[in-house]
């Protein structure tokens, strides 16, 4: 099988829908489906299932795709050894929470490569089920990730079956609504969360989970809502349809120029625990090396100097 054919099915996995993934990968259905079927074949397994809610991973389907990701990390790691530059070059694979990947890549992006040209930064987003096993499978040695500040869980949880595994608090952060700067109520600073229970909800599928506490109750009161794979293609859906909202953190459109724009409108939003702790995890067993303390320090220095939105 080809690498590239990895990535194929990555982004169905992603996508939940061949269609889409299709579209995402410019090249037609048909080819997609072939590539799937060649691969299942090859491995003598099902990777996916076709049901009514999407195109979904068996059980077997999961752990492949889990394999490919880390196959795709390494295979990236040996172009960068392989590369012609003399310099020693090293890489630094780092996780973000959905939706906090847009304001902090942003950020890193723009000082790392001026500051530290030869350190490579391999910039993940790191999904909601990926969490427990991303320091297992080495898909990040750095993880930033969010919990309810009221209802600590994953990564108290996972701190706690290891040991090693470090937690170090950055930010407070609270969930906030978000709505077009055409809705009815872009002129209204705040809302109670019962007074958006009759509009359409978009739901990022990673980050929160709807099983999470107290967000995931929250979602489970609107009638109608949407499941979208991408934080910023659902800000672009919610600025076109003021009957939209969608419940994020704060930190989701931290200068984020849809908001600046004003096309996006945030509204303080109440009736339940809005709280939310941005973290910064790290396996201290593994034996950080000094470019990695570089980082985590530019992004204690970033956090440090956040300002609300309002």
């Amino acid at each position: 099988m080809r690498i590239d054919h990895l990535q194929f099915l990555i982004e169905v996995a992603r996508c939940k829908s061949i269609s889409t993934a299709a579209r995402k990968l410019y090249i037609s259905q048909t080819g997609l489906s072939a590539i799937i079927n060649s691969i299942e074949a090859e491995l003598n397994i099902q990777i996916f299932r076709r049901t009514n809610k999407g195109t979904l991973l068996t059980p077997d389907g999961e752990q492949a795709v889990r394999l490919m990701k880390e196959i795709l990390a390494r295979n990236d790691e040996l172009h960068y050894l392989c590369s012609d530059n003399s310099q020693q070059r090293q890489i630094i694979n780092l996780g973000i929470f959905p939706s906090g990947t847009y304001a902090l890549s942003r950020h890193l992006v723009k000082i790392w490569s001026r500051k530290h040209r030869n350190i490579h930064l391999h910039i993940y987003e790191i999904g909601y089920e990926d969490m427990h096993s991303c320091f297992n499978d080495r898909t990040a040695s750095i993880v930033i990730g969010a919990e309810s500040a009221d209802f600590p869980n994953q990564f108290h949880a996972l701190a706690a079956r290891n040991g090693n595994i470090c937690i170090e608090p950055l930010y407070t952060d609270r969930f906030c609504a978000m709505v077009s700067g055409h809705s009815e109520f872009a002129g209204r600073e705040t809302i109670h969360i019962d007074d958006l229970l009759h509009k359409h909800l978009l739901v990022h599928h990673n980050y929160p989970n709807p099983q999470d506490k107290p967000i995931g109750s929250i979602i489970h009161k609107f009638k109608h809502f949407t499941v979208l794979s991408n934080m910023e293609v659902a800000k672009q859906v919610l600025v076109d349809d003021p009957d939209k909202v969608m419940i994020a953190p704060l930190f989701a459109v931290y200068q984020d120029p849809l908001a600046a724009s004003g096309k996006l409108k945030l509204l303080e939003v109440t009736g339940f625990h809005t709280a939310l702790s941005l973290f910064m995890v790290y396996d201290s067993s593994s034996g950080l090396s000094i470019q990695e303390n570089l980082l985590m320090q530019e992004i204690r220095d970033f956090f440090s100097g956040l300002t609300r939105p309002f």
